[in-house]
């Protein structure tokens, strides 16, 4: 598992994690607060999974803080992963009540759409990109 951490104007932002499983999924875990001044790692991170043709999930359970930009950003990847052809699935488990509520006020929740459970995020972005379920 890799992270990184950032920082802006000397306060500490959120973290981003990415773990591969051996399904051949890309699990980007979002935690902390992400804004503006995120999105671009966000958008990096995403592009590599994606151009590697790597299925992703998106995880923002721990995520205590989002933004609109970084909605836009899970909106281009999951764009770019059906143009590719490839899985793209974002899960959101008992997490923070202000990114449900983000979720829910934008309409997000139903669209994109966003998973309850961890088994159902891999089975959703398995089957989007062909993959048998394992």
């Amino acid at each position: 598992m890799t992270s990184n951490r950032g920082s802006f104007a000397g306060v500490r932002t959120g973290e981003l994690a990415l773990e591969r499983t051996d399904a051949g999924l890309a699990v980007l875990t979002i935690s902390g607060e992400h804004d503006l001044s995120t999105a671009p790692n966000l958008r990096r991170r995403l592009a590599t999974l994606l151009d590697e043709g790597t299925p992703t999930i998106v995880d923002l359970s721990p995520a205590t803080f989002i933004d609109s930009s970084i909605l836009g950003v899970i909106l281009d990847g999951r764009r770019r992963a059906a143009e590719a052809q490839l899985g793209f699935a974002v899960l959101h488990a008992n997490g923070a009540n202000a990114v449900d509520r983000v979720l829910e006020v934008t309409g997000l929740r139903a669209e994109l759409p966003v998973h309850a459970r961890r088994e159902a995020a891999a089975s959703a972005a398995s089957v989007n990109s062909g993959k048998p379920v394992p």
